[in-house]
């Protein structure tokens, strides 16, 4: 089970961040490239932070 909600937050996450993106007037490539690089570092920011 919490793997399943790791991989949900993960992709929640991701989503949120290629929004940004995508509102800022980025490509959908460019806003994927960019959710996959900061994807990891945001949860690794979230978790510090807990």
């Amino acid at each position: 089970m919490g793997e399943q909600a790791s991989t949900e937050n993960r992709r929640h996450t991701f989503d949120q961040i290629r929004a940004k993106e995508l509102a800022r007037g980025a490509s959908e490539d460019e806003a994927n490239r960019i959710a996959a690089d900061t994807v990891d570092k945001v949860l690794a920011q979230e978790a510090a932070q807990k």
